[in-house]
C-alpha cells in the first residue's frame, strides 16, 4: 500500500492557517530557483490536518491537494499527505462541493509531518445575472460586486453570453478564527518585488460559473467594494493597494489598489479568485521550537503587532516553527491550546535579521494537562505499525487532534489539553488493515494509561459511494475487487457492489475501468457500468470522462480508489437524471 494515499482513515494532527507563512526544511532534493518571494528550496516533507466547516464540524470526504499528491479527508475530517514541497511556503488545497475552496500552509522540517487546521466557508445562497446585461451583486457578510456587460468568458476563453451563477462571500480579517479561514497566509510579493508580511483590511472571493457548474472568468475590469472592519477604520489608509491569491504558490500578489469611501474599499480588479486590501511591510525569518516537557502537544502560536494586528500558525509534529515576522519592532507572541486558553506570552524583537529563539517551554501548570499513553495490537495480537489514536473529553465537543503510533512497537504517547471534561475517550485506527477499534473511556487525571487497545472490533467498509448535487449521499457495498486480465491481456478493474432494498428488490453493480495507455502518471481511463436486478430496484447509471485514481494497488490486500466527477446519475427506472455528481470507488483488491 502507498502510504502516501492513507487518507481515508489517517494521522491527522490540526493546524491553524498560516501567519508565519515560511519554513525552511533540511533536507533538499531539488536546485534552487528565484520564481516567487526568495529561493523555492524543493524538500520532502508531509502535512496532516483536519478539515472543518466554520461551527468546528468535521467535513469528510473534501478533496485536498498537496503539490501534485491529492487525497481525500475521512469522516472526522482529517487527512495525511507526503511529497516534494516548497520549503518557503508548502500549502494544501482544499475543495468540497458547497464550500468555497481554500489554501493553507504549514510549517514544517523534513522527515516531519506539518500540522494544518482548514476551515472551509460554506457557499451562501448563489446570485444569478445575465452575462449579456451585467450588473449589480451583493456579497453576504459585507460588499457588492458590479460586472461589465459582456464581460464574461469561459474557461477556453471564449465570450459568454448565458446565465452567471456568482457565489460571493466577505471575510473581516479581525475575527478570532481568521488564521484558518485565510487563503495561504499573509505573506506576499509587491508589484515592486519587495516580499512583504501583510496587514488585511477586508477580503473577497467570488466564485463565477454556469448553472451547469462550469468556471466562468471575466474579461472586463469590475467593481469590487468591501466593508473595513470597525477596529481597523481608524488606522485605514486613503489608498490601499490591492492582492489576489496565487493559488500555485499559496503567495498574494500586488495588482491594482483601492480607494477608502466611507467605511469601504471600493476598487477594479481584472479576475477573481481572492482579493484582499492589505497594507505590506518587510519581514524576518523567526523560528523556534515549542515543549510541554518530552512531549509537542497541538498548540497555536499567535503574532500580534503594536498596531493590535494579529495572525496565528501551528508547529510541526516536533514543535518546530519557522516564518515571517514583522522586521524591526517588537510584538506579542502567544502559545494557544486547543481550548483557546493562552498558556504561555511573551513580548518578542525588535529583530533585523533572521533569528532562532530557541526552546520555548511551557510551563505545566498552564493548563490542565492530560498525559496520554499505550499500545495497539491487531487481531493476531501483533503490534499496529501504521495507524494513530483519536481522543474526545465530555468537555470538549470536537475531537482533538490524533497521536500517531510508534511504526516500529505499537505504543503512543503525547498530550492533550482537557476543556473541562471529567472522562477521555480513545478512538483507534489501523490503517493497514482497515479496522478500528471501539470507543475505550477512561476517567480525566494527569496521567491516563490505556493499556494494550485491541483494533479488531469494526471493519472500514469499502463501497461505492454516489454524492449527489443538492449534497446526499448513497452507500452501496463493494463485495468483490479484482484487477485481471481480458482476452487481448488488457488490465482492468472490475468492483461487484450489492444492494439488497426489501421486499425482492435487489440491484449488483458490475463497474469496470480500463486505463488504456497503461501508465498511471498519463492515464487515459474509460469505464463501463452493468447491472443484474432482482425485482423492481431502484439503480443508478454512471457516465462521466472525468476519473481519478487517488490509490492504484496491483496486488491483492492493496487499496484501489477512484475518484470520477462532473458525473451524470441517471435513476433506472424513473429515468431521472442528476448532473454533476461525484462518486469514489473504494475497494482492497482481492
Amino acid at each position: 500500500m502507498n502510504r502516501t494515499f492513507n487518507f481515508l482513515i489517517l494521522l491527522a494532527i490540526t493546524a491553524a492557517a498560516l501567519f508565519f507563512g515560511a519554513c525552511r526544511k533540511d533536507k533538499i532534493t531539488e536546485d534552487e530557483t528565484t520564481t516567487g518571494p526568495g529561493p523555492v528550496i524543493l524538500v520532502e516533507a508531509g502535512v496532516t490536518g483536519l478539515v472543518t466547516d466554520e461551527s468546528g464540524a468535521p467535513v469528510a470526504d473534501a478533496d485536498v491537494y498537496l503539490g501534485t499528491k491529492h487525497g481525500l479527508t475521512d469522516a472526522n475530517g482529517f487527512f495525511q499527505l507526503e511529497g516534494v514541497l516548497n520549503s518557503a511556503l508548502p500549502i494544501v488545497r482544499v475543495e468540497k462541493a458547497g464550500f468555497f475552496p481554500s489554501l493553507a500552509g504549514f510549517s514544517a522540517k523534513a522527515g516531519k509531518n506539518g500540522r494544518v487546521k482548514v476551515a472551509l466557508r460554506a457557499k451562501s445562497p448563489a446570485a444569478q445575472l445575465n452575462a449579456v446585461s451585467g450588473g449589480t451583486v451583493s456579497i453576504p457578510g459585507g460588499g457588492k460586486v458590479v460586472f461589465a456587460a459582456n464581460g464574461f468568458v469561459d474557461a477556453s476563453g471564449q465570450s459568454y453570453s448565458g446565465a452567471v451563477v456568482v457565489h460571493a462571500t466577505y471575510l473581516d480579517p479581525s475575527q478570532p478564527n481568521i488564521g484558518s479561514l485565510i487563503p495561504g497566509g499573509f505573506l506576499g510579493r509587491s508589484a515592486g518585488g519587495e516580499n512583504q508580511i501583510l496587514t488585511s483590511f477586508g477580503m473577497v472571493h467570488v466564485l463565477l460559473e454556469t448553472p451547469g457548474g462550469q468556471k466562468l472568468q471575466i474579461n472586463k475590469p469590475a467593481e469590487v467594494t468591501m466593508p473595513v472592519p470597525n477596529d481597523r477604520l481608524s488606522k485605514a489608509p486613503a489608498t490601499i493597494p490591492l492582492w489576489y491569491i496565487d493559488e500555485a504558490t499559496g503567495y498574494w500578489k500586488e495588482e491594482g489598489s483601492a480607494t477608502l469611501q466611507g467605511n469601504q474599499y471600493v476598487g477594479s480588479v481584472t479576475h477573481f479568485s481572492w482579493w484582499n486590501c492589505d497594507i505590506g511591510s518587510g519581514y524576518i525569518r523567526l523560528s523556534g521550537q515549542i515543549r510541554l516537557g518530552s512531549e509537542n502537544p497541538f498548540v497555536t502560536l499567535r503574532v500580534t503587532q503594536n498596531n493590535g494586528l494579529s495572525a496565528t500558525t501551528t508547529p510541526d509534529e516536533s514543535g518546530y516553527f519557522s516564518g515571517g515576522v514583522p522586521a524591526n519592532q517588537t510584538f506579542l507572541f502567544e502559545v494557544l491550546d486547543e481550548c483557546g486558553n493562552v498558556v504561555y506570552s511573551a513580548t518578542l524583537g525588535p529583530y533585523s535579521s533572521e533569528t532562532d529563539i530557541g526552546i520555548i517551554v511551557i510551563p505545566p501548570s498552564a493548563n490542565n494537562w492530560i498525559t496520554v499513553q499505550g499500545s495497539l495490537e491487531n487481531c493476531d495480537q501483533q503490534p499496529v505499525t501504521n495507524g494513530f489514536v483519536s481522543f474526545r473529553t465530555n468537555g470538549n465537543s470536537s475531537p482533538y487532534f490524533p497521536i500517531p503510533v510508534d511504526p516500529a512497537t505499537g505504543t503512543f504517547s503525547g498530550a492533550v489539553v482537557n476543556c473541562g471534561g471529567t472522562e477521555i475517550t480513545l478512538t483507534a485506527f489501523d490503517l493497514d488493515e482497515h479496522l478500528s477499534s471501539d470507543p475505550v473511556t477512561l476517567p480525566v487525571s494527569p496521567d491516563v494509561d490505556f493499556g494494550t487497545v485491541p483494533v479488531c472490533d469494526n471493519a472500514i467498509l469499502a463501497g461505492i459511494t454516489m454524492e449527489f448535487p443538492n449534497g446526499t449521499k448513497k452507500f452501496i457495498p463493494i463485495t468483490s475487487a479484482v484487477l485481471q486480465q481480458d482476452s487481448l491481456g488488457t488490465d482492468y478493474f472490475q468492483f461487484l457492489a450489492y444492494e439488497d432494498q426489501g421486499g425482492g428488490n435487489a440491484v449488483e453493480y458490475s463497474v469496470s475501468f480500463v486505463n488504456w495507455t497503461g501508465n498511471p502518471n498519463n492515464p487515459n481511463w474509460s469505464m463501463a457500468t452493468h447491472f443484474t436486478i432482482a425485482g423492481s430496484p431502484t439503480y443508478y447509471d454512471m457516465e462521466t470522462n472525468n476519473i481519478e485514481a487517488l490509490a492504484l494497488g496491483t496486488q491483492p490486500g492493496e487499496q484501489v480508489i477512484l475518484r470520477l466527477t462532473n458525473v451524470i446519475l441517471s435513476e433506472k427506472p424513473a429515468g431521472l437524471h442528476y448532473i454533476n455528481g461525484v462518486v469514489t470507488i473504494s475497494a482492497i483488491l482481492q
